[in-house]
């Protein structure tokens, strides 16, 4: 009869005491240590989880990162551990993993877990509204400050809803600046005074660690923010955004990873559960998985369908403008046909949630994962559970 235990690979604690390097040796000591745990209570099968970050590599670190997990696996080996698996929490096609994987969306999970217990109350599409919904995130990137930039030139804020936290840290107050370096300095800081907005003050206590964390020497860590309102629920927001809006421009988060492009995050799958049409501002590879998904994407109703796969990001980005602008103008006459695949993308969606159900249930009846075990690291609505305190021996 197989025991098994679900182990956090991904050790999000305090990056900013260690370099890079210094942590992955302090990491795979920790993985060690819990290996060994595990080993000793009679498991037979360690899952390895990285939920939220720990696939997405960047590119020159991907190789350090596979030896990482070759050591994990040749130690596991060694203490009698045969069967070692992975979850990614990112990621559906992982290349070069020497351990085979699980996936289990985990933003998808922890938007679910925000909702289900208001699904039926949740706004849906309605033809009737003329507004666009453009929820940015962190501005440091091009479509999100560059892309709210283009809409702001173009006179369109007018006809949105939207978020936008002006630039903070050093790192990214001079990426912004130099992104828009069109602007004058006083057209910039207009720009920024108009369009900076939000829907209530819940990034506000988390916020100083989000700036730049990875770049910049800032006194802030995971355990600085893990109990905060963010971090507890980072895919919530109150549905009442959708109420008089019609459309999303969808936002993407980064791709600077070269190895793994098959996911989309809780800002894709927000939309499908408030039953919402949209624009990806994304890169064109997410945009092909969601369509290998089967999920309605929207382009017969834009004035450039091809708009996702341009590579150019300015030239896209210029393309999402004016499928906004084109799509608020004349979705009306299409709405019948827009109803049917929004509710064919929720439909779709919680088939997928009832396929990682699928999952979760072999992990405790095959694998024989305490279900307790499993739903400490599934059922939450954030990453609170994900950070782990390292001893101080370490």
């Amino acid at each position: 009869m197989n025991k098994g235990k679900i182990i956090n690979f991904e050790w999000m604690c305090d990056y900013n005491r260690y370099n890079p390097d210094e942590f992955d040796i302090i990491k795979t000591r920790l993985i060690k240590r819990d290996i060994d745990s595990a080993v000793a209570s009679g498991c037979n099968i360690i899952v390895g989880a990285y939920f939220l970050d720990g696939f997405l590599q960047p590119s020159e670190r991907y190789n350090k990162f596979i030896s990482h997990l070759n050591e994990i696996k040749s130690y596991a080996a060694s203490v009698g551990i045969t069967d070692l698996y992975l979850i990614s929490g990112h990621g559906e096609n992982l290349k070069d993993t020497p351990i085979p994987y699980f996936h289990i969306d985990y933003n998808l999970r922890i938007l679910y877990n925000s909702y289900k217990h208001n699904i039926s109350n949740l706004p849906k599409y309605n033809p009737q509204n003329n507004k666009f919904l453009f929820l940015t995130g962190m501005p440091d990137r091009a479509n999100r400050i560059g892309l709210l930039s283009k809409y702001y030139d173009e006179a369109l804020l007018d006809d949105a809803e939207w978020t936008f936290f002006s630039p903070w840290a050093p790192a990214d107050q001079k990426w912004c600046r130099q992104h828009l370096k069109h602007y004058s300095d006083n057209e910039y800081n207009k720009f920024l005074i108009e369009c900076d907005r939000q829907f209530d003050d819940r990034f506000e206590s988390a916020k100083p660690f989000y700036g730049n964390y990875s770049l910049e020497e800032l006194d802030v860590n995971w355990l600085d923010v893990v109990d905060t309102e963010w971090v507890r629920a980072p895919a919530l927001i109150d549905s009442s955004v959708y109420n008089n809006t019609v459309l999303s421009i969808v936002s993407e988060g980064p791709n600077y990873w070269g190895n793994n492009y098959d996911f989309v995050t809780e800002k894709v799958w927000r939309e499908f559960l408030h039953k919402q049409p949209f624009i990806l501002a994304g890169w064109p590879d997410q945009m092909r998985y969601l369509k290998k998904l089967g999920y309605k994407t929207f382009e017969e109703y834009m004035l450039i369908p091809d708009y996702a796969y341009i590579e150019n990001e300015d030239q896209r980005l210029n393309a999402v403008v004016k499928n906004t602008k084109h799509f608020l103008e004349t979705h009306t006459a299409h709405s019948k046909a827009i109803a049917l695949d929004v509710e064919h993308n929720y439909n779709l969606l919680f088939e997928y949630i009832k396929q990682q159900d699928a999952t979760l249930t072999y992990f405790n009846t095959i694998l024989g994962i305490p279900q307790e075990q499993i739903d400490f690291y599934t059922s939450h609505t954030g990453y609170k559970n994900l950070v782990m305190r390292p001893p101080d021996n370490v």
